[in-house]
């Protein structure tokens, strides 16, 4: 049954059907063949029950509110007056990437958006005054990461619906640890 299960996966993965749709197949083929109880009646109420969760509102609001901050020309002057505050500081551009990351993780609560606003912002000015790309993209890329890690994350949002977690505990939790990252990527620029 297990070589079934997965000669099943790989011939629909290497079909390009989309990974959760093989998953939900498989799921669904073999729940005929491991138990009595019918899955595809009950997927309905789980799937009800999934989307109904109203903390998972603010998911698209973060992601709306990390657009704006884009579209508006707000994130842009956020980097500006980040990068003349710490203009001082060797390697200033470097420390304007972390502290922007930092700033627009705590709107967006995404790193893959947090990443890509701020690249957009900061790779003209890399070339502008020919920092090291590969040093100063890195800067970009860890600041990146803190959009999973300071308040308000998409991913803690879930983890807290999954979970039953509380989600303004998870938060609590989260942003010593996600400053004090900040901090350290500020001085490994």
């Amino acid at each position: 049954m297990i070589a079934f299960a997965f000669v099943g996966l790989m011939v629909l993965v290497f079909l390009a059907i989309p990974v959760a749709a093989v998953m939900g197949l498989l799921g669904l083929s073999l729940n005929f063949i491991f138990t009595d109880i019918p899955l595809w009646r009950a997927l309905g109420e789980i799937s009800w029950g999934a989307f109904t969760e109203y903390t998972l509102l603010a998911v698209p609001l973060y992601i709306l509110l990390g657009e704006l901050f884009l579209r508006t020309g707000i994130a842009e002057e956020m980097y500006t007056a980040l990068s003349k505050w710490v203009s001082w500081l060797p390697g200033g551009l470097m420390h304007a990437n972390v502290a922007s990351c930092t700033m627009f993780s705590a709107t967006s609560g995404s790193s893959v958006a947090t990443a890509a606003t701020i690249g957009t912002l900061a790779i003209p000015q890399q070339r502008k005054y020919g920092y090291d790309e590969k040093l100063f993209l890195g800067s970009i890329a860890a600041g990146g990461t803190l959009g999973i890690l300071i308040p308000p994350s998409i991913n803690m949002i879930i983890y807290g619906v999954l979970t039953n977690s509380s989600i303004p505990q998870l938060y609590m939790a989260a942003i010593v640890p996600g400053l004090i990252m900040a901090a350290m990527f500020a001085g490994r620029s």
